[in-house]
């Protein structure tokens, strides 16, 4: 004890310093929660979910639309100071699932999904609705108002417009007769069997196109769709149209088209075959531009990634309820109008 000080006043100074520390621990974030590294970056916490670690279930990484979702989730994440930790299902619904399950294992607070096949991660699920882990996911339901699967929320992409209207897009272009193909995806992808299912019974709404078979691509890529196509044109070589349900398809679709002496569409080639594609990929856009494929439709990976990370803050950090579903349309890219397509580096530079 210091000398010449009262009880009393020994006691004063006491809490005095006491008071002081407090402050000064106060002030450097001893309460405050620390800070989590995520990437090689700090990420300071805070009110925004700097400690939430999100889980994601990617179908196939190696698919270029899907490499640009989980960039929008990453960016998005990364805003909020979120950590990320992605998996690769290869393509493999069975996977899919034994990764869900690695997730849970390494204590994720949410999990966003992109189903290979809704019935069989079902039971994933309910494993993480157990653990109180909210699932978020894309196309489990094609279209508004379906079985919710458990799902803490879901984006709904508008495949099945999309499909309805290539349908009426080739109805419009070509003449009596004509008959119109499809390239689908051999993986039971709900939003792709959807889309192509109402491509069909569109085209066979309109008197002057026939829908005459779809091939599938099995391996999701270029290589696969080329002979899938040679495939249409062989059983049916007075084709005029065709429509696949992602832009590496379409682009071997076109090869397989000129490959086999055939002509593509164009302004001045109004006989050639029409080809059309789906997500917008970069491989499309530059296809549009080159003229061997006339359209495509914008999958928004980089919105829907965003989307799905909000949707996540919203549930997880701020306990808010939300919508069960969110619809975000895939946009029409076209000939006409590729010149003022925003690219999908563009749109995540501009993420905010």
């Amino acid at each position: 004890m210091m000398k010449g000080m009262t009880r009393k006043s020994k006691g004063y100074f006491m809490l005095t310093v006491m008071l002081l520390m407090a402050m000064l621990v106060t002030a450097c974030g001893g309460s405050g929660g620390g800070s989590k590294t995520t990437g090689g970056e700090t990420k300071a916490s805070g009110g925004s979910g700097s400690s939430i670690k999100i889980g994601v279930s990617i179908p196939a990484e190696a698919n270029n639309s899907l490499q640009y979702w989980y960039k929008g989730i990453q960016k998005q994440a990364e805003l909020y100071g979120m950590e990320v930790v992605g998996i690769d299902a290869q393509l493999n619904s069975s996977k899919q699932v034994s990764d869900m399950d690695n997730l849970l294992v390494q204590g994720v607070d949410v999990i966003l999904v992109w189903p290979l096949d809704p019935a069989a991660i079902k039971p994933a699920i309910d494993r993480a609705t157990e653990k109180k882990v909210p699932v978020i996911g894309i196309d489990f339901n094609t279209q508004e108002g379906g079985s919710d699967f458990g799902l803490a929320h879901q984006i709904i992409l508008g495949r099945g417009q999309g499909g309805m209207d290539v349908a009426k897009l080739f109805a419009d272009m070509l003449p009596e007769g004509s008959e119109v193909g499809a390239i689908g995806m051999a993986a039971p992808v709900p939003g792709n069997i959807y889309m192509m299912e109402q491509f069909r019974v569109e085209s066979e709404k309109f008197s002057n196109i026939t829908w005459v078979g779809q091939q599938n691509n099995p391996t999701d890529n270029i290589a696969g769709a080329e002979p899938m196509m040679a495939n249409l044109l062989t059983k049916n070589p007075n084709i005029r149209a065709v429509f696949a349900y992602n832009d590496d398809s379409a682009v071997g679709a076109a090869q397989a088209i000129t490959n086999n002496g055939k002509s593509l569409y164009s302004a001045d080639n109004p006989d050639g075959i029409i080809v059309v594609g789906f997500n917008a990929e970069q491989a499309g856009i530059d296809a549009i531009k080159q003229g061997k494929q006339y359209a495509t439709f914008n999958i928004n990976p980089i919105k829907t990634g965003s989307a799905m990370v909000q949707a996540a803050k919203q549930i997880v950090v701020d306990k808010a309820d939300i919508a069960k579903e969110q619809v975000i349309a895939s946009d029409f890219v076209s000939v006409e109008t590729i010149d003022s397509f925003q690219s999908w580096d563009e749109e995540l530079n501009a993420l905010q």
